[in-house]
């Protein structure tokens, strides 16, 4: 029996320091430590300055990106007609080849056809027209690449001064467009 009493005297004492320890516990002051607090305080303004940066970055990004779009679209857009102009060449061109196989069979036989004289010419210029329409989207491609590398390198005065005065190169340029209109050809019946 003495254990048992041991055990119980044991379990009192132990029940007692748990009720001084819950005692001391509500006997605390219920406000947190000023050091904290304030670590607390910098931790939410740091995220606070992290959440407006990522929004920032989001932000610029996004214009980025929409920028990037467009661009994208924009050359989707040439490729196509770049596209149609090579198909337009191609198609041309195979026009061009039968117009000669038929002069150069006429020929032979020692017959002079003006229409396939006529044909072989009109196919000849479409060929001409269309790799010329070919170059210009190259040219047009080049010079869009370009535009931006040089508006970096100028100077803002410089570059509004060119841009509103005409130079040489531009106006031969559109004196050289103006001029170039190619001859329609009707065709010799």
């Amino acid at each position: 029996m003495s254990e048992l009493e041991d055990y119980q005297r044991r379990i009192t004492a132990a029940m007692d320091q748990m009720a001084k320890g819950v005692d001391r516990l509500s006997a605390a002051p219920a406000e947190p430590d000023e050091d904290i607090v304030q670590a607390l305080e910098e931790e939410r303004q740091a995220n606070a300055q992290l959440s407006d940066r990522i929004k920032t970055l989001k932000e610029s990004h996004q214009g980025e990106l929409d920028d990037l779009r467009a661009q994208m679209d924009f050359n989707n857009d040439r490729v196509t007609q770049l596209d149609m102009d090579v198909q337009r060449l191609r198609q041309a061109n195979e026009q061009l080849s039968a117009a000669c196989e038929q002069l150069r069979l006429a020929n032979a036989e020692g017959l002079a056809n003006p229409k396939l004289i006529d044909t072989a010419v009109i196919a000849e210029l479409e060929s001409l027209r269309a790799t010329r329409a070919i170059e210009m989207a190259e040219i047009d491609a080049v010079l869009t690449a370009l535009a931006p590398l040089v508006e970096e390198g100028e100077p803002e005065g410089e570059a509004a001064a060119e841009g509103s005065a005409e130079t040489p190169a531009t106006h031969k340029a559109a004196q050289n467009n103006s001029t170039e209109e190619e001859p329609k050809s009707g065709g010799a019946d």
